[in-house]
């Protein structure tokens, strides 16, 4: 039944407008013999028009009360001219020939008459009685298309005219007239110097980028806008290799962060909802939703060719993204594609080819050869236990250590007798000078090199326009296994179908084809941490030698006992063993439908269909290290004592699927009518329809057979049980079916209605509503939630267009804005239904199912309220612009987890009683310092300031380490992303770390309680920004980026202090600092080292010293991100072989960067939380060319 009623619900809806359309469109065609004798001038008009195609321009006014008898009907046949002077002539009019089939009619008097009732194409306003002369003309884009709608105005008086929907107009205009100006939104303001000539043919040149908003819903002019925009032009994109949207976004605009992977636009505004900005393309919301590796969705940055966008609109407040509704909360990022432009066919081709050097491994700040023997003597020469009973303590330490390192290893003999001290020395000396990392780790890897291909071919005729791009994409990775494919193709196609239709239809397919170590494949940073400097990976002969493996000495007995698989890692065979490759296919196919009803009202129809299909399939090698691990971990004995493997011989195989289909099916009308120079109106008004469904699938397989493709069924799960007898540390879990098989699905639904309108007065004076339904499944049944409007509205003032300000010569522009709003965000896999997780029983074989969520009838979207204030401005001929936006961002309703009462079955539950607010401030500034003929300089300063609050929270941590290590609480009163830190204390004249307790007293002991954790700041940084400088001469470009971010603080990499000497992980640095003897505390904070195996050892040591607030530092750093330097080949050199232009470039990115921490520490590679290091970004070096035919 709700089906029923939806469809005739949408049924309804499209029979109204279609209805509409067709009244509106036809009704204006008189039919022969419908209308009597005497008929008004105006019909026998529009009857010629049928008869002979003729179209007319005239003033409204011209044809009030105008009859004639002609009978066209009878005359038809006769040359139209004739028609004419039978009809006009004796009702004193003329009628003057335009151009083809195009006629103008004027009164034989003249004089000017006042438009009551005007035409499309007509005059209005009033002159004092003085000679005049009639201008007619044609006005169309640069494509050739006619423009109907545009403004017409004589320069200094009161004169006006609009274009009808051939683009034709008429104007009487004093003889005196010197100039009209034209003017039409998206377009560049026109003017037209008069002479002679009576018949103009206007072509308006598309408005610079930056001066023009396109919300995906309509086009704005930027100077008539009333809410926070920032935009990007392909002109800023062409000046540096792009090869992804996270680039191109990042530094370019005020408000819009790209930090550490994630991209956010004023900060972030939910807990647990999504919050990535809505991307838009060309006009449809673009789903890039996936599953990760533990099934959980994730929002992807959308795939689309750099080369192909030719303008990038950011909406950041109510008034600029509420029409998006319950997705807007997080900004939405608008993109358009190239559109080609009238002439010849223009085939474009580039090419770019890209390295990466290895990797520097000494940024990881790892301790060398010489400082790990220093820490190794130290740890024994102050070991009481060795020096006691060296002997004993040597026992014990094999026993339980397992592999030692050389250097343990050596100080063991010694206490076993088996070699003296000098000897001892003698061999750590040899070890000092065995340095590996950047000697044997380097022959794991290759320089990173990428390779990419555009191919674009664009077409534009008065009734088509056509597009088509190729991407093609080759990189390959640091692991000689890693490789990854790519290919892009963009079609797009426009037809003007007749004069009032229009189509649009356009494919994306993009395949991706990629081979990388996969889950539980190899790590090289695992390896250098677990490896010392002095333990070689080859031998002299660049064999590959084995890792020192962690067994004790009773486990590596049972190995050769029961001749279980060899526990043995040798790097160079693990790398290509354990690979995953990942396929994906993405489509995105649309169509639009554009009829213009009226020259001030025309429909829209959009559909849009997306289609993502993923596999990534993993082979476990039999003879992997992984898989020899689970064989021996499934192993137990039988009755007699034998070996008995549980698990399948042979292969492992994954195999994870990703799939997602969406539709969006939209309808609209758009009004824009200028009723006058003083007064325009712009609205529009529709409904939109959106499904997003979203599937995975994960088979596991053992047994498995690549060539045959079959596979060996696991046996009886309760066989399973248990795993190598006596090998604790080997203990096998349970299989059960669940581990190997799974599947989902996420369906989310929404309906809408919305409106948007906009009121300017005198061309200064704008106001802006627009407000939003939106109805999904993702809300809850409670209708007091179900039908809130989201909305906001906005108001502008351009000041510089004032009177009072007409003497200020240096001031070009001065606008002032402000707005205000509701904006939705949604939780894609939330549902106000209980939900239910089933799975197969590992014991009983029967279905079962486990709650997921209770039910949740209030569920509903979450609501950000922002309040923004703005002003633009240019200065000395447009040589300084820029903005300034302040802004305030609450958001309440948030979905956050809540405690409850465990009666209910539940101890919590995922409800919207969240809440958070988001303060900044955002500044962009642009200055021509140089702007000469064959010199300009351009810098460009974009900067933004945001501070984020909790302001309401309910869950709290149970004790201080998951609030401090774990990072997933928050506080009220402190940062969405916060760092919270044990107030270190320094050390005892034992060496051991302690922390203040809530006292304020320095202790040594446990301490569970959350309030003991201090906070250290934001992990985000406050501020953000980038300058960027453009120069040219003659030929020559060069650009070049920084960017920059501060106010936000990270861990230093302080590892920890236990598991050494046995370990690679301490720091450099630290290993001079680090307590020996009692008085070390007074002038050191570095604890004593230890181990795993050491006695002394307290639990809470790594982690009072590794998180302790004395390793908090500055996140600050400014880093050169890009430097581009082009030449164009000048057009002698190749106009003959029919070149239009062609360049060669250079770039590099990544050159340096400056940080604010002391400690040499890129912020960009570094675990914020846990201060780890990762591998460092290295310079990416590229050249590159560019050819236009």
């Amino acid at each position: 039944m709700r089906i029923c009623t939806r469809q005739s619900l949408y049924g309804f809806l499209y029979l109204c407008v279609l209805l509409l359309t067709s009244a509106c469109v036809f009704a204006q065609q008189p039919v022969a013999g419908r209308y009597p004798a005497p008929t008004p001038v105006k019909y026998a008009l529009d009857r010629v028009t049928v008869l002979y195609g003729t179209t007319f321009m005239y003033e409204g006014v011209l044809l009030k009360n105008k009859t004639t008898n002609v009978n066209v009907d009878a005359m038809k046949g006769r040359p139209v001219e004739e028609v004419l002077k039978s009809i006009l002539y004796p009702t004193d009019l003329l009628f003057l020939y335009v151009d083809k089939n195009h006629y103008t009619i004027v009164s034989r008097q003249k004089k000017d008459h006042k438009a009551e009732n005007l035409a499309p194409g007509v005059v209005q306003g009033s002159v004092e009685e003085e000679e005049t002369r009639t201008i007619s003309g044609t006005v169309r884009e640069q494509s050739g298309t006619p423009l109907p709608g545009v403004t017409i105005q004589l320069e200094g008086g009161k004169k006006w005219a609009i274009s009808d929907n051939n683009g034709y107009f008429i104007i009487a205009v004093p003889v005196k007239a010197t100039a009209l100006i034209f003017t039409y939104a998206g377009m560049e303001r026109k003017k037209m110097v008069l002479g002679p000539a009576v018949n103009l043919n206007v072509i308006m040149d598309s408005k610079v980028l930056d001066e023009v908003v396109i919300t995906g819903y309509q086009t704005l002019s930027k100077e008539r806008a009333t809410g926070a925009f920032a935009t990007v032009k392909s002109a800023d994109l062409e000046k540096r290799r792009i090869s992804s949207l996270s680039q191109v976004l990042e530094g370019t605009l005020p408000g819009v962060v790209s930090y550490k992977g994630d991209i956010s636009i004023r900060g972030n505004s939910t807990f647990m909802a999504t919050s990535a900005p809505l991307y838009v393309i060309d006009g449809f919301p673009v789903e890039n939703t996936s599953y990760d590796f533990n099934f959980k969705l994730k929002d992807n940055v959308p795939n689309i060719n750099p080369e192909d966008i030719e303008n990038i609109t950011v909406l950041k407040d109510a008034a600029a993204a509420s029409i998006y509704g319950a997705r807007a909360a997080n900004g939405v990022i608008v993109i358009t594609t190239k559109k080609a432009k009238a002439g010849t066919t223009r085939i474009s081709f580039s090419g770019d080819f890209a390295v990466k050097p290895k990797y520097d491994l000494s940024y990881l700040n790892k301790a060398n050869a010489s400082e790990l023997i220093d820490l190794t003597y130290n740890y024994f020469d102050n070991d009481p236990a060795y020096k006691t009973n060296p002997q004993q303590e040597a026992n014990r330490l094999r026993n339980y250590a397992g592999a030692v390192t050389p250097a343990v290893d050596i100080m063991l003999q010694v206490a076993e007798g088996k070699i003296t001290r000098a000897q001892a020395d003698e061999k750590m000396n040899e070890l000092r000078s065995m340095n590996l990392y950047n000697k044997q780790l380097l022959q794991l890897m290759r320089p990173s090199a990428n390779q990419q291909y555009n191919l674009s071919l664009s077409k534009a005729t008065a009734g088509n326009a056509f597009n088509f791009s190729a991407t093609f994409r080759n990189e390959q990775g640091y692991q000689r296994s890693d490789n990854n494919k790519n290919l892009g193709l963009n079609f797009r196609n426009t037809i003007s179908v007749n004069k009032w239709l229009t189509a649009e239809a356009g494919v994306y397919l993009n395949y991706s084809d990629s081979k990388a170590s996969g889950p539980d494949g190899i790590s090289l940073v695992d390896l250098i941490n677990d490896q010392q400097p002095f333990e070689p990976i080859f031998d002299q002969n660049g064999n590959p030698l084995p890792l020192r493996n962690r067994l004790q000495p009773d486990e590596l007995a049972d190995y050769t006992k029961y001749n279980l698989y060899s526990p043995n890692k040798i790097v160079s065979d693990e790398q290509n063993y354990n690979l995953a490759w990942t396929r994906n296919l993405k489509t995105r196919a649309y169509g639009k439908l554009n009829a213009k009803i009226r020259p001030w009202l025309t429909y829209e129809g959009m559909f849009q269909y997306e289609k993502n299909t993923g596999k990534t399939e993993q082979l476990m090698d039999a003879a992997s290290y992984y898989m020899r691990d689970k064989m021996n971990s499934f192993t137990s004995l039988d009755a007699k004592g034998n070996v008995v493997y549980k698990l399948p011989q042979g292969n492992a195989f994954r195999n994870y699927g990703n799939y997602l289909r969406a539709y969006t099916l939209r309808n609209q009308l758009n009004f824009n009518k200028t009723i006058s120079p003083q007064h325009e109106i712009a609205a529009i008004v529709g409904s939109e329809t959106r499904e997003v469904k979203n599937n995975r699938d994960f088979m596991g397989m053992f047994g498995y057979d690549p060539l045959t493709l079959q596979y060996v069924p696991l046996n009886n799960t309760t066989e399973m049980l248990n795993g190598m007898v006596g090998l604790n540390r080997h203990q096998g879990r349970l299989y059960s079916y669940k581990d190997l098989q799974s599947m989902g699905e996420v369906i989310n639904r929404y309906f809408s209605f919305y409106g948007n309108a906009s009121y300017i007065y005198d061309g200064k004076y704008m106001i802006s509503g627009s407000a939003r339904y939106d109805l999904s499944n993702l809300f809850g049944t409670n209708p007091a939630y179900q039908y809130r409007p989201l909305w906001s509205t906005g108001a502008s003032w351009i000041i510089s267009k004032e009177k009072f300000m007409e003497d200020i010569a240096w001031l070009n522009m001065l606008k002032l804005r402000a707005s205000y709003g509701i904006n939705g965000n949604v939780a894609k896999e939330s549902g106000p239904f209980m939900t239910v997780s089933y799975s197969l029983n590992s014991l009983t074989n029967n279905t079962t199912g486990s709650i997921k969520s209770p039910p949740n009838p209030n569920l509903r979207w979450e609501r950000t309220t922002t309040t923004n204030f703005g002003i633009d401005f240019a200065l000395l001929k447009d040589r300084i612009s820029g903005s300034v936006d302040i802004y305030q961002k609450k958001s309440d309703d948030l979905l956050t987890t809540v405690t409850i009462d465990p009666a209910m079955g539940f101890a919590s539950a995922i409800l919207n009683n969240g809440a958070m607010e988001n303060k900044g401030i955002e500044l962009m500034l642009k200055g021509q310092v140089i702007r000469q003929r064959n010199f300009g300089w351009d810098i460009t300063l974009n900067g933004s300031y945001n501070k984020n609050k909790v302001t309401r929270v309910d869950l709290k941590p149970g004790t201080a380490s998951s609030l401090i290590s774990d990072g997933d609480y928050f506080l009220q009163g402190r940062p969405y992303k916060a760092l919270y830190s044990y107030p270190y204390a320094g050390l005892n004249n034992y060496g051991e770390p302690m922390v203040y307790n809530l006292d304020g007293v320095a202790v040594n002991a446990a301490i569970t309680n959350p309030d003991i954790a201090v906070y250290s700041g934001s992990l985000t940084p406050l501020f953000s920004g980038a300058l960027i400088n453009n120069v040219n001469w003659r030929n020559f470009q060069l650009s070049f980026m920084f960017v920059y971010h501060a106010g936000n603080v990270m861990r230093t990499d302080a590892r920890a202090i236990t598991g050494l000497p046995n370990s690679a992980s301490f720091v450099k640095g630290g290993a001079d600092n680090v307590w020996k003897q009692p008085g070390d505390e007074l002038y050191t904070n570095v604890p004593r080292i230890s181990w795993e195996y050491d006695p002394r050892k307290s639990s809470f040591r790594d982690a009072y010293y590794r998180y302790g607030d004395q390793n908090v530092v500055s996140a600050a750093y400014i880093k050169a991100r890009n430097l581009a330097l082009s030449y164009s080949l000048p057009k002698q050199w190749i106009k003959k072989a029919k070149i239009t232009d062609a360049c060669i470039r250079f770039q590099a990115d990544n050159l340096f960067y400056i940080g604010f921490n002391g400690e040499g520490i890129d912020p960009e590679a570094l675990d914020f939380k846990s201060g780890s290091r990762s591998l460092p970004i290295m310079p990416t070096y590229n050249v590159g060319f560019n050819i236009t035919l």
